[in-house]
């Protein structure tokens, strides 16, 4: 959409601006009276210099009583208007350049592109948070929760975890309850190991309340457990 300004209004009256541009202009008149009486001033100025040619006004030194102060108001909007599209421009081509860079540095770093930002990373650092370190395993987690009228918001960071495993977080309620909150697979790498010290950072969520929750067991496909996290 072209952007419409105030400013505008000398160059719409003296036909400076491109077809696109004019009809926003004229869209905009519409619901600005301030712009629409300038714009009757303006033409007003305007067919006076209507007829001079700009060789004539400034052929080597502007002279200020004949130099326009109109014309000049115009122009440097013109200038305005190239340098802002040109900025713009340029900052457009950086922001496309930083997001294929960052789409591309996601893919080939890993599958846990929300280690550096997402909604499980959100949660880790604005919701409730529980951790533990299993002595026996050496798997440390981290849990976020954040209540939700479905139920409860859930993140998980893993550590010191190698692979080739499946695993999944189950939440366990008060009354026994337990539900998969989520699962995921451990490349042979790993994840918070020396090689691969980038942590795995997931989210899901459980349809019991945070206030039933009793603990959450991070635990292989197959029942093995790996640590356990009361809340």
């Amino acid at each position: 959409m072209t952007e419409v300004r105030h400013e505008d209004v000398a160059a719409y009256a003296l036909g400076l601006l491109s077809d696109e541009e004019r009809t926003a202009f004229q869209h905009h008149l519409d619901g600005c009276g301030s712009c629409a009486v300038e714009v009757g001033t303006f033409a007003a100025m305007g067919e006076l210099i209507k007829g001079v040619h700009p060789d004539d006004l400034l052929p080597h030194a502007p002279d200020p009583q004949v130099e326009s102060l109109l014309v000049r108001r115009a122009a440097a909007e013109r200038r305005r208007r190239r340098f802002h599209r040109t900025f713009m421009s340029a900052a457009a081509c950086l922001l496309v350049a930083a997001g294929v860079f960052l789409g591309i540095n996601s893919l080939t770093s890993g599958p846990n592109p929300d280690s550096v930002h997402g909604p499980a990373r959100d949660l880790l650092l604005t919701g409730r948070t529980y951790s533990v370190t299993d002595p026996a395993t050496g798997v440390s987690g981290v849990v976020g929760l954040e209540d939700k009228g479905w139920g409860t918001h859930v993140a998980l960071e893993l550590k010191g975890v190698k692979g080739p495993l499946q695993c999944r977080l189950m939440a366990v309620g008060d009354d026994g309850r337990s539900e998969v909150v989520a699962s995921w697979g451990v490349p042979a790498k790993g994840y918070g190991v020396p090689g691969s010290p980038d942590p795995l950072v997931l989210h899901g969520g459980t349809s019991l309340p945070e206030e039933d929750l009793n603990h959450f067991t991070i635990e292989t496909s197959d029942g093995r457990s790996l640590a356990t996290v009361a809340v």
